[in-house]
Formats: structure tokens, C-alpha cells, sequence
């Protein structure tokens, strides 16, 4: 599951299996934070929502993706010091391109992150339905034998290349019992609550920009391709306007309304909006350019609250239909016409 590639950290469709109805129990309550971090409060109002029409093995997914919410918004509130690039040095890095955790990493601490990813690889060996070998050999996998230091700091900037050598390391076999889909969605679930923080207030350093800066729909906090966006309400002044979210670092950004968030195009004959029938509030933006597609949620059309981890979760089916058009969510390289 590549996290810049695939540009989605939701669990991949692989890692399932008939994951039965589950009913979620936690003793601890979780801090509420702020609009780009894990709102426990919000994301279980919205989950509840989408349940009261889910059914089967969905129902089961978003109960399980909403345990594995709990345990990242634990990990997100301990208070863990973070420098935050100085705002001129924040807005250079915005308009050369340059990720913003490049001019200031956030620090993860090996300890902590190793216990969140026995939390996350527990949880997915007993929740998602896997079969009995597959089930065992996620919670037996000795990942900290593949994780130091020096390859968990690298993993902030390069998560792809964090996740295949643990990976193989672990010796992930697509066909094995331990399978590199697994292995990613586990170290990816655990990095998420370590970088949401830092990212806000990197954001917060950087301030209000201008998004016709942007060519390509890179996250300025972390670099990892936009996981899915956002359009918002509309009013009579002003069109609604379109955000974009890291699902690695929960970051949000402002990006042109009539442009590829993968090549960067920006002409019109060649974007479109389309959606399942009967559900205008989710819709999948395609490039005929590039090939790329993105997942958006439109707020006019939608009947709850918006969490964009929730979000993320109900888009999911989004990915077939666009991939069964011959579009992908990076694209094949077509080329930003500016």
C-alpha cells in the first residue's frame, strides 16, 4: 500500500475479511482537538450516521476503523514537543515546493511509536476478519526488530521507503501470511497520530497562501499526495471552495477549483466531476490529462457533519469506479498546462 502512490492510507480492500458487527467499548475519553486532528466527539457522530444505513461487512469496516481511530487520538494527546519553521522560512519552502517537515521534522519517539504499532497490529489481527494464519503471523510480526531510530526519523519523509524495508525485513510476502498490505497499514496507522500535531502547527507557521502557487496536489505539511478533498458550501458571493487532506498528516489546504490535483492541469475540457447514482455528495474528479482521479465529498450535498477520516473511510467504493475507468489516483505523469 504506497502512501505517496496510492495517495490513500485508509486500510486496503486485501486486508479484510468478513469482519463481523462489532459493538465499541472504551474506557478512555479522548481529548477533543483541534479541526485537522482526530475529533473523537465529531468522528463518532458522523460514524454513527453512516451506520444507520450500513450493512454487513461495511457496518463491521467502520466499526473496526473506528476503534483504530481511538487508539491514533490516545496517541495524538500526549503533549510531545515540537519546533514549528520559522513563517518566512515556512513560505519559501510553500512556493519552491518543499515539504514543510523537510525545513522542520517533527521528532518520533521509537518507544512510543513501537507501542502504537503493537496497538494497531492487535487490533488488526482480531477486528478485520482475517484468516487464523494471516491474523497470527500480523500479531507476531516482531516489528521492532525492524524498526531503529535512524529508519523511523527517515520514515516521516519517506514513508514508502520506510514501509518496504520494514516489510521486507519482516519478510512480507503478497501470497504469505504476513502480507506488505498488512505490514503498511499498520506502521502507516501508528505514524499518523505522531505527525498530526506537528502538522497543524506547521500550517500555522505557514498561514493563509495563495493556491494558484500550487501545480500539484502535494501536501505542503509532509509531501504525500492528497488523499481525497473537500468542496464546500457555496454563497452568493462566493463559489464554494475546494480543499484538500493528507490522510498521513491530517493536513488541509486550499487548491484551485479547475485544476488536476495530480498533473496539475488546468484545462477544463479535459476535468469532470462523476458519482455513483444517488449519492451526489461523494464524486470522484478524473483527468482525461493524466488519468488521475481524486475522491471529494461536497458539502452542499450532504446530509451530517464532515470528519474527512470518515470521509475517507465511505469514499472508498469511489476507487473502483474510477478504476474501472482506466484512472489512478497519482496518474500516469500527463503533463500541468499553466
Amino acid at each position: 500500500m504506497s502512501i505517496g502512490g496510492r495517495a490513500r492510507l485508509g486500510p486496503a480492500p486485501e486486508l479484510f475479511g468478513t469482519i463481523p458487527e462489532l459493538a465499541l467499548h472504551t474506557d478512555v475519553e479522548p481529548e477533543i482537538r483541534g479541526v485537522n486532528q482526530l475529533n473523537m466527539d465529531l468522528i463518532h457522530q458522523v460514524t454513527e450516521a453512516y451506520l444507520q444505513t450500513a450493512e454487513g461487512s461495511e457496518a463491521g469496516r467502520l466499526r473496526f476503523l473506528e476503534g483504530l481511530w481511538e487508539i491514533q487520538s490516545r496517541v495524538e494527546a500526549v503533549d510531545r514537543p515540537y519546533v514549528a519553521p520559522e513563517p518566512d522560512a515556512a513560505r519559501e519552502a510553500y512556493v519552491t515546493g518543499q515539504p514543510l517537515f523537510l525545513v522542520s521534522p517533527p521528532e518520533v519517539p521509537l518507544g512510543e511509536y513501537l507501542e502504537a504499532v503493537s496497538q494497531v497490529a492487535r487490533h488488526a489481527s482480531e477486528m478485520t476478519g482475517l484468516p487464523a494464519p494471516q491474523g497470527s503471523a500480523l500479531a507476531d510480526a516482531d516489528f521492532a526488530s525492524a524498526v531503529d531510530a535512524e529508519r523511523l526519523a527517515a520514515a516521516v519523509n519517506s514513508p514508502d521507503e520506510f514501509v518496504t524495508q520494514v516489510a521486507s525485513q519482516l519478510g512480507a510476502q503478497p501470497e504469505g501470511p504476513l502480507t506488505p498490505a498488512a505490514v503498511a497499514f499498520v506502521l502507516v496507522s501508528a505514524l499518523v497520530p505522531f505527525l498530526t500535531t506537528p502538522s497543524s502547527a506547521a500550517c500555522r507557521s505557514l498561514g493563509a497562501q495563495d493556491p494558484t502557487a500550487l501545480t500539484s496536489g502535494h501536501c505542503p505539511a509532509c509531501g504525500a499526495s492528497a488523499t481525497m478533498g473537500r468542496v464546500g458550501e457555496s454563497t452568493k458571493l462566493k463559489g464554494a471552495e475546494r480543499v484538500l487532506w493528507c490522510g498521513l498528516c491530517h493536513a488541509e489546504w486550499n487548491y484551485e477549483r479547475i485544476r488536476c490535483v495530480r498533473c496539475g492541469t488546468r484545462n477544463p475540457d479535459n476535468l469532470r466531476y462523476t458519482h455513483v447514482e444517488g449519492d451526489s455528495a461523494h464524486r470522484v474528479h478524473l483527468c482525461d490529462e493524466c488519468h488521475g482521479y481524486t475522491r471529494f465529498v461536497f458539502v452542499d450535498d450532504l446530509d451530517k457533519p464532515v470528519s474527512m477520516v470518515v470521509e475517507d473511510a465511505v469514499t472508498a467504493t469511489l476507487d473502483a469506479v474510477a478504476s474501472n475507468g482506466g484512472y489512478t489516483a497519482t496518474g500516469d505523469g500527463g503533463k500541468a498546462r499553466n
